[in-house]
């Protein structure tokens, strides 16, 4: 059982409510289910672990960063050991105090609702967005595929949500925390591993990014100290209009995980409790 730990302070949501501004937008448009299905950092993240938006600092101890080889960097350390995902339903039963699960889930709300009035704010003037405005294309990734401005939004509103999280978290539940984590399981072995994010640094420094072609990435981890003892895993999403409650994504044809839902990888590899973080509508399944 988790120790008890200090009460937060109150959490007062900020929804700005202002005039929208008009706002000058290149007219060229893709299609309204492509704007709706990418609203989130980790979607572009998905198609090309390159375009993955710097990491928060995460609150698992260090793990040494592995030295470059043609083989995968060896993991090593208690933070990177291997472990079967047989062992990985068992130890990931570990309870999380109800009243500690409480405050995250408020907190992590909290972060939700003040990211997007503050992106909204800035660009809205605290209104929300039209389906029109959300499906504009405003520039290109690396590959030349367009980027929309629902895409936008969700890269900003994402980054600041998970700064607030670290900062909330670093408070509730100090060192059994993870942002951004990276996982992936052994094909050969069925183990699952956790990756520090200077191999996953060093791996994308290389030009090895192959390495972490259906690796997971989850927006936050809650652990009990070791990130493979994994106690319930938060991922944020932020619909472009306001309202929404945008689903859990769809991995795309060419992906390892073809056809299946974040939700439903994280739930068998990692762990059975998975939530979305939505602005206005908090914690849900």
């Amino acid at each position: 059982m988790l120790q008890a730990l200090h009460a937060p302070r109150l959490l007062a949501v900020k929804i700005g409510v202002m005039l929208l501004a008009a706002c000058s937008t290149p007219s060229h448009r893709v299609p309204q289910t492509y704007a709706q299905n990418l609203d989130s950092a980790s979607n572009a993240c998905i198609r090309n672990p390159k375009l993955c938006p710097p990491l928060v600092g995460e609150q698992a101890p260090a793990v040494p960063a592995a030295r470059l080889a043609p083989a995968p960097p060896p993991l090593s350390g208690p933070q990177s050991t291997a472990i079967t995902i047989a062992a990985a339903a068992r130890v990931i039963q570990v309870a999380i105090d109800a009243w500690l699960e409480a405050r995250i889930r408020e907190a992590l709300s909290w972060c939700a609702d003040d990211a997007r009035a503050e992106v909204l704010l800035k660009y809205f003037d605290g209104k929300s967005p039209t389906q029109a405005e959300c499906s504009e294309v405003v520039g290109t990734d690396g590959k030349g595929d367009p980027i929309t401005r629902a895409m936008q939004l969700g890269v900003e509103q994402h980054e600041l949500a998970l700064r607030c999280a670290q900062q909330k978290l670093e408070e509730l539940k100090p060192g059994g925390f993870s942002i951004s984590p990276r996982y992936r399981t052994d094909p050969s072995t069925g183990k699952v591993q956790y990756l520090s994010q200077a191999q996953v640094k060093n791996l994308l420094d290389a030009g090895r990014s192959a390495e972490l072609r259906g690796s997971l990435e989850p927006d936050i981890v809650i652990h009990s100290g070791n990130p493979l003892h994994i106690q319930a895993i938060f991922d944020f999403k932020f619909p472009c209009v306001n309202g929404g409650r945008t689903p859990w994504r769809r991995y795309p044809e060419n992906h390892p995980y073809a056809e299946s839902t974040q939700k439903d990888v994280y739930m068998k590899v990692l762990s059975k409790n998975v939530f979305r973080v939505l602005p206005h509508w908090g914690v849900l399944p």
